[in-house]
């Protein structure tokens, strides 16, 4: 799920093997069939970044804090706590009415006009957005109750629907169909489809919990503490605010953490007893393989079909154990989408690696990066930010 910006100044050229690229505030790479790059057209992919015009609108590239995408819509932030969205809106996920088109960046105002937004997120075919006051805003397809929502009286919305909690929210993260909420007291909330467990609402080891789907959003008894959390395809991943690890839902690919051969899948959230790295951790998770970042070190496990893991081996039975990702300077930031990863390096570099079929990986071609690669860009620029969407990347770079 990414997409690349590159910011730079109008007159300067990148040179690439095919022909020279001009950025302009931002470039992006990958699937563009919805207009997810905000390029103002639709095209099928776009294999080399390209420059985002943003004339159209008041988002300035220097003011972006994050980049974030869904299949095929994408949602930007900026420090004045202002949403941006560009993309495919069929459920009016681009918080747009559906029967507009957005193919360039416009900020989503309505229900968010005078809010300051903290931060967002965003699911297949839906997106959230918290406010500083720790207010909850979701939109887009409720279609399995992961607006928090009973779906036989609401689908879907384009309106930023406010959920009325009985706390405040910190941080949001959205899976397939489902959303996970942090508190500000540490605990977490869970709605929407919990086919495969990832909502984490059993009681004891081996239970499995009764429902499919939830539709109002409902405490996780078992998990306290909770600083973040990334949600996959089917499965969810929390941290504590002491850097330990629980898991749950689908495991078929290993991404739980879990040996695929003794849990396939489960609805009580597991700690990983030998999981604990001896710095604060940054986690983001694609459809089915994770990412953690610990003092400027990147760590992966799960699904390893298009090499998202940064290894060589296609098929690694052990690929459920967390594993370094080697050949990477130190790195500042990170970001998974789908089966493909984009990441920041402390010295403003930007390396790509895994599923590439749409150009999503910022190469000029479409086959899969089995290692992380740099991106070619001109040494005289410096990345600062990258994002991503389920096939298509963003970067934000300035010049050095």
């Amino acid at each position: 799920m990414f997409t690349q910006f590159f910011v730079q100044p109008a007159e300067h050229t990148i040179k690439t093997d095919a022909f020279d690229i001009r950025f302009l505030p931002y470039s992006i790479a990958g699937a563009n069939s919805h207009g997810q790059l905000g390029q103002g057209v639709q095209v099928e992919e776009c294999v080399l970044p390209r420059e985002v015009d943003l004339s159209g609108c008041s988002l300035e590239s220097r003011k972006i804090i994050k980049i974030t995408g869904g299949a095929g819509h994408t949602l930007i932030l900026d420090n004045d706590g202002r949403v941006y969205s560009s993309g495919w809106n069929n459920r009016g996920q681009a918080g747009f009415p559906v029967n507009e088109q957005s193919f360039s960046f416009r900020e989503i105002e309505r229900k968010l006009k005078g809010k300051y937004v903290v931060d967002v997120a965003c699911g297949w075919d839906s997106s959230a957005a918290v406010t500083v006051d720790g207010t909850l805003f979701l939109w887009g397809s409720n279609c399995f109750g992961q607006l928090g929502t009973d779906p036989t009286t609401l689908q879907w919305t384009y309106e930023p629907l406010e959920v009325s909690l009985d706390r405040k929210i910190k941080r949001v993260s959205m899976g397939l169909r489902h959303t996970v909420l942090v508190t500000d007291d540490h605990k977490v909330l869970v709605a929407g489809s919990d086919n495969k467990g990832q909502l984490g609402l059993s009681t004891k080891k081996g239970e499995l919990f009764g429902k499919s789907t939830v539709y109002t959003f409902t405490e996780v008894p078992t998990l306290r503490n909770i600083k973040n959390v990334a949600c996959g395809q089917h499965h969810t991943v929390a941290i504590t605010v002491d850097d330990h690890f629980y898991t749950f839902g689908d495991n078929k690919h290993g991404q739980l953490g879990l040996d695929t051969d003794v849990i396939s899948k489960t609805s009580f959230p597991i700690l990983l007893p030998d999981v604990r790295f001896d710095s604060s951790v940054e986690i983001d998770s694609g459809w089915s393989h994770m990412l953690a970042l610990t003092g400027s070190r990147v760590f992966s496990w799960g699904r390893n079909t298009y090499r998202q893991l940064g290894s060589a081996s296609f098929e690694d039975p052990l690929s459920w154990r967390i594993t370094r990702v080697e050949g990477l300077p130190k790195i500042e930031q990170i970001s998974a989408g789908s089966e493909h990863n984009v990441v920041l390096t402390r010295d403003g570099r930007i390396f790509c690696w895994g599923w590439n079929e749409h150009g999503n990986c910022g190469t000029g071609h479409t086959r899969d990066v089995k290692a992380p690669e740099q991106l070619p860009y001109s040494a005289n620029f410096t990345g600062t930010l990258v994002g991503s969407g389920a096939g298509h990347s963003f970067a934000v770079i300035n010049k050095a």
